[in-house]
């Protein structure tokens, strides 16, 4: 044991002795509710961050669920836009079929390509957007995973402080 350490314990004797079993049990009650006063104001402390951080996360999940909804209304014409082009080719391949004659399967192959063409273009507006929708649910999903982790601590910390108060 070193010096310091020694001249500690002498001097903790020393008070116990001098100050008789009343005082000591006075001035341990006193330290145990410092002690306690500063863990609830940490864990006050603690549960407010908690909240702020929620808050961010809630108006985070706001804004990106508000672009995901303008993305959305972006996608829906462009997908009726592609749907129109498939039922288009389905109806021209029926058309194909009752054609006989080569000039007008010629006729039906070319409004079959500018059909094709249009449906393709739809298709590539549609996939960009969708992967900016996949973007943003990843990004939802993440938020959700620390908001629910915000939650968890939120109530570890509550029951530390009902126990505190216990």
């Amino acid at each position: 044991m070193n010096p310091a350490d020694e001249l500690e314990e002498k001097r903790r004797a020393a008070q116990l002795a001098m100050e008789g079993p009343e005082w000591t049990a006075k001035r341990e009650r006193e330290t145990l509710e410092r002690q306690t006063a500063t863990e609830k104001a940490k864990l006050e402390q603690a549960l407010a961050n908690l909240e702020k951080q929620k808050e961010a996360l809630e108006l985070d999940w706001i804004k990106l669920d508000d672009e995901r909804k303008i993305i959305r209304e972006k996608l829906a014409p462009i997908l009726e836009r592609e749907k129109q082009a498939e039922e288009a080719e389905a109806k021209l391949e029926l058309d194909e079929a009752k054609a006989a004659l080569v000039k007008d399967k010629q006729e039906v192959e070319k409004k079959r390509q500018t059909i094709q063409e249009t449906r393709q273009a739809a298709e590539k507006e549609k996939w960009v957007l969708q992967e900016k929708i996949w973007q943003i649910e990843s990004l939802i999903e993440a938020n959700t995973v620390k908001y629910r982790a915000r939650l968890d601590e939120e109530d570890e910390a509550k029951k530390q402080l009902a126990a505190l108060h216990a």
